[in-house]
């Protein structure tokens, strides 16, 4: 589907869903490779900046919490050479960034006479950006009931495996931080969109923005790992003792096995093997045994975890 929205001096081109008959309008009406289309409705493909010709393509990560590919995802954004065109590429979890270009737009209109391009790029860029770190917040917001479950309760694998889906999230959130904080750079350094000395230092701002996401995000990253690993190591060191014990109780009860069977035997000599309460001697003989077992499991520390 594609609809257009006309300013003073550009049109954008909203590019959602992309259907054959749409790359055939892209290709035939504003004159854009096929290859580039491809490259901005890719939803596997790199951030990166591509120049071609006739445009200059930008795939930026984005934050799409409710995508079923990955915590973020690429959205396409095409500026035209001549700055005649403005084209966003989205899809279902992508399309929020066109409310923000609208809100974008609003507000720049308030302030100026007319919108211009690189002015709205560069906001779009910064808003954008700005959901990193919120959603880095996020997840260390969720980190913290995990941490205090994990201490109250011996069931550890399910918050261990919750603490494992964060991970996930915060390699793929850095990963794209890292991949949009190259194409800033690259953007900053491209000559095809001229860009005045405050809308580069502004562009600058998005990158120092990102990067700061990029420090909490790496920090989360490392306290949420340790914590798994320390509380990994805690279910291991439970397993060890339990095996410990078992191992302990099976060499317990194995002297009644012992005494029983000895004295089943049908052998005539065996002590006390004549008395009437023999068996009252050997059950005693049984307990005292048992009891001489734990004694000495307890005072060499068997039983502590």
């Amino acid at each position: 589907m594609i609809d257009v929205k006309e300013f003073d001096d550009f049109k954008w081109v909203q590019a959602h869903q992309v259907s054959p008959d749409d790359r055939k309008i892209l290709h035939r009406q504003y004159d854009i490779a096929n290859e580039m289309i491809n490259y901005a409705i890719d939803p596997y493909e790199s951030a990166r900046v591509e120049v071609d010709d006739n445009y200059l393509l930008m795939i930026f990560d984005i934050v799409t919490p409710t995508s079923a590919i990955a915590t973020t995802e690429p959205v396409g954004i095409m500026i035209e050479k001549t700055g005649a065109h403005f084209i966003t590429f989205t899809r279902v979890e992508t399309r929020y960034i066109e409310t923000y270009i609208n809100k974008i737009s609003s507000q720049l209109s308030t302030n100026e006479q007319h919108v211009q391009l690189s002015d709205l790029l560069i906001d779009l860029l910064r808003v954008v950006s700005s959901r990193f770190q919120s959603v880095i917040l996020e997840i260390n917001r969720r980190r913290a009931p995990i941490q205090r479950a994990l201490r109250e309760t011996k069931q550890v694998q399910t918050k261990i495996d919750e603490l494992m889906s964060l991970q996930t999230d915060l390699i793929y959130l850095l990963n794209s931080l890292h991949s949009d904080e190259e194409l800033l750079v690259s953007l900053q350094g491209q000559k095809l969109i001229p860009l005045t000395a405050s809308q580069m230092e502004r562009l600058e701002d998005v990158r120092v923005e990102l990067q700061q996401a990029i420090d909490t995000g790496e920090l989360s990253q490392q306290v949420t790992n340790q914590v798994e690993d320390s509380y990994a190591a805690i279910a291991n060191n439970n397993l060890n003792w339990t095996m410990k014990l078992l191992t302990a109780l099976t060499i317990i009860l194995t002297i009644p096995t012992m005494v029983s069977g000895f004295y089943g035997e049908n052998v005539k000599s065996l002590p006390w093997a004549n008395f009437d309460s023999s068996w009252l001697i050997t059950v005693g003989t049984m307990l005292l045994l048992m009891l001489i077992t734990t004694i000495i499991f307890w005072v060499s520390g068997f039983f502590k975890r």
